[in-house]
């Protein structure tokens, strides 16, 4: 049999390659059609259409089955392997149906989605949700992406929540306060330089009779503040939404009743018609949760 000419594509069926890669793995037409559910008669009509479309043999025949001939062992390497990892593809996706995966920043992570998803898991039993942090917008194909941003760069059907800013503290810290013993306070500056200020500004002007006097220190993350404030060791300038949770379990509690507005919200960077459907009923979900 003699190799066609041309340089012309081979198109083979994905069954035809499938029996010969049983076949090949077997040694053996009969036991390859048992594997398959397909009689012998067939093995043998897929095997040698496959070897009328390359012009070779794959095979030659001896009594008792087959064995590979050299063009026959080049093929059933690439099969066997091509095969294994489409086996795995199919593993992986079968897995990532019953699992979500979020990115967002440690601090909605920590604060606001790690403490919710007890209620979540109890509404969507088959939903394995695995979080992952980071300042950056996430690349990975089937994760839903959850971001601070700038609330004059997002549309509207983006967006999750905009965030109101107020000064918390624990009840014995705000109680301490005095004249003579100023409390710290912990600011924010982000990482993005492209992120809006905090509106501090903004709160003193409203509120200049609330902290006479007070001390600024900084970190580049809004939880590290919380937690010094959960610490009792100052007062932490943040958004309302992550520490919402930490005011209706009366651990913290802001210094004056209304905050203030700004330009941050957070936002999900993809549209609606991006996500799967366990990632807009997280979606559809979350925003219930926060709102």
């Amino acid at each position: 049999m003699r190799p066609k000419t041309g340089g012309l594509a081979v198109n083979a069926s994905l069954q035809a390659i499938k029996v010969f890669e049983a076949a090949a793995r077997l040694g053996s037409f009969k036991d390859a059609a048992e594997e398959l559910s397909i009689t012998s008669a067939n093995v043998s009509h897929h095997i040698s259409n496959l070897e009328n479309r390359l012009g070779v043999r794959l095979f030659t025949r001896v009594n008792r089955g087959v064995i590979l001939t050299s063009e026959g062992h080049q093929l059933s390497e690439a099969t066997t392997a091509g095969l294994q990892k489409i086996q795995t593809a199919l593993d992986n996706i079968k897995s990532d149906a019953s699992r979500l995966n979020v990115d967002t920043t440690s601090s909605f992570a920590a604060l606001v989605l790690i403490p919710l998803l007890h209620d979540f898991n109890k509404i969507y039993q088959n939903v394995d949700v695995e979080i992952s942090t980071g300042e950056v917008v996430a690349s990975r194909v089937n994760t839903l992406s959850i971001r601070l941003g700038d609330v004059t760069r997002v549309d509207e059907s983006n967006l999750l929540k905009k965030e109101r800013f107020n000064v918390y503290g624990s009840s014995p810290f705000i109680r301490s306060i005095t004249v003579d013993k100023p409390p710290t306070v912990y600011l924010t500056k982000w990482k993005n330089n492209k992120l809006p200020d905090s509106p501090w500004k903004n709160w003193l002007i409203e509120n200049e009779e609330s902290l006479p006097n007070f001390e600024i220190k900084y970190f580049d993350q809004e939880l590290y503040g919380v937690y010094e404030a959960l610490a009792g060791k100052g007062l932490v300038f943040c958004s309302e939404t992550l520490v919402s949770n930490f005011v209706k379990a009366g651990t913290l509690q802001p210094i004056v009743s209304q905050g203030v507005d700004s330009m941050l919200c957070y936002y999900i960077p993809t549209e609606s018609w991006q996500h799967s459907a366990k990632m807009q009923a997280f979606v559809d979900w979350l925003k219930c949760q926060i709102k």
